[in-house]
């Protein structure tokens, strides 16, 4: 069977690929990692996929619309969002308009905890795959009966109906699915895909799914759709070690190699950087990370050739953290960054806006002690209630969002949230020590600039994005 994968156009600048759907600060863009992996497990099945991300490759729905005619699939998969469902609705209407007998089934996190609510949208959705996407999108371009696809919530008859879940694929499974990056080569553009943290070009990939840890309240993929699973499935490390020496012979252009498992906990870290310096392997790697590594582990992660570390920090406030449960303290990622500095790592700072407990004094404590914190890079994102989290029950229990995108709370609106955001990036990325600190990494001046060149006019122009 044809099937035609989609993430779909939007506004420019919206990330629907990453942690949760909202525009990028400086220009960013993930890879559709959820979708590749579904194109490459069709692919090794018998099945034809085509791979398309309309979102960051500019098209219009025009050009979808004609791209579809011109591939005529009889499955078409659409990765969609909350901000962007209304967007996406519209365009399977158009598509079913066009191919009127194919099929059409929306994936992504959003559909693990919204299934109703997307297909009540429009009859043109025939169904919702609320979790992992391989097993289900396979069945369906096998042919098989709705009836019978484990996984899927579909409609017949104005009725909706929720088929019993689909298991979650094993770590030998994982083992045996094609190399995504490999997908990303015949399919996509690496030229289209930037991170501001990261080299370029990048790629990413999963060495495991889920987190390790799981508990933070506000993370969309672990309360979703990797809700149920064990809370880390993880590869075999020798074929990590081969999807690693393959991106080094089929891309080559390649400068960095980002790890997309939620976090690296210490025995995956250790086992990656080991087989990484047994094979030789000269690559440059960074990954996400809780900020409970120690020296010794990191400095084995930096000979290796680990480069950066995503870590969220969210908040300075130790009620705003345990509200969070970020199981972690201002004193213990104060340690972790000092250690991580001296192992010569350089850290990507996230820093969460909004979280329950916020004031005024909250914020300002914690853009304090981000700038103690003497970080290379920095991210400020104000909360966004995503349905499904602990935290999005927690807003809409207390009538803090109400089924809205942003967050009221009686001491802190979402106006001032935005507004501090803006502040915390003029005190950091405007302060001359921050200017000082970055002059003093002359390979890291390239990529600094170039962030700073997509991050200035929204500092100077307000523009909350």
């Amino acid at each position: 069977m044809k099937v035609y994968l989609l993430n779909p156009p939007y506004y420019k600048g919206f990330m629907r690929s990453a942690r949760w759907a909202r525009p990028g600060f400086a220009g960013s863009q993930w890879y559709p990692i959820f979708l590749a992996y579904a194109a490459g497990f069709l692919e090794k099945n018998g099945q034809q996929a085509k791979l398309v991300d309309a979102l960051v490759s500019g098209m219009t729905f025009q050009n979808v619309i004609e791209d579809v005619k011109t591939f005529s699939p009889e499955l078409v998969v659409i990765y969609t969002s909350w901000p962007s469902l209304d967007n996406d609705v519209k365009l399977a209407e158009e598509i079913k308009k066009e191919i009127k007998n194919s099929l059409i089934v929306f994936v992504g996190p959003w559909c693990a905890t919204n299934q109703e609510k997307i297909l009540n949208k429009s009859e043109a959705v025939d169904g919702v795959i609320r979790k992992e996407l391989e097993l289900p999108i396979l069945n369906l371009a096998q042919g098989k009966n709705l009836s019978e696809i484990k996984g899927l919530t579909w409609q017949k008859n104005n009725q909706i109906i929720h088929n019993p879940d689909e298991n979650f694929l094993t770590p030998e499974q994982l083992d045996g699915m094609p190399f995504v990056t490999d997908v990303y080569s015949r399919h996509l553009d690496i030229k289209n895909y930037n991170q501001t943290s990261l080299k370029y070009p990048f790629v990413d990939l999963f060495t495991g799914r889920g987190c390790s840890w799981g508990q933070c309240v506000f993370c969309l993929w672990p309360h979703t759709i990797f809700k149920g699973a064990p809370l880390y499935r993880k590869r075999n490390i020798k074929n990590v070690i081969e999807e690693i020496k393959n991106i080094k012979k089929i891309l080559p252009e390649v400068k960095e190699i980002f790890i997309q498992d939620d976090t690296l906990p210490k025995d995956r870290a250790t086992e990656l950087s080991e087989e990484i310096l047994k094979n030789n392997l000269k690559i440059t790697w960074s990954c996400y990370a809780k900020p409970l590594l120690d020296y010794e582990t990191m400095k084995l992660m930096k000979k290796s050739g680990c480069r950066c570390l995503h870590v969220g920090y969210e908040s300075a406030d130790l009620n705003i953290l345990a509200l969070s449960k970020k199981g972690q303290t201002p004193e213990i990622m104060e340690k972790f960054t000092k250690d991580a500095q001296k192992a010569g790592l350089i850290i990507h700072g996230d820093f969460l806006i909004g979280l329950p407990g916020e004031n005024e004094k909250t914020v300002l404590k914690t853009i304090n002690w981000a700038k103690s914190l003497k970080l290379l890079d920095y991210q400020f994102a104000v909360i966004q209630p995503e349905p499904g989290t602990p935290l999005y029950d927690f807003l809409e229990k207390n009538k803090f969002s109400e089924g809205k995108d942003e967050v009221n709370y009686p001491q802190f609106s979402s106006k001032n949230m935005f507004d501090w955001r803006l502040r915390a990036y003029q005190k950091i990325y405007l302060d001359p020590k921050y200017i000082l600190r970055c002059l003093k990494k002359p390979e890291e001046i390239k990529r600094l600039f170039k962030m700073a060149g997509k991050a200035i006019p929204n500092l100077i122009f307000n523009k909350h994005g």
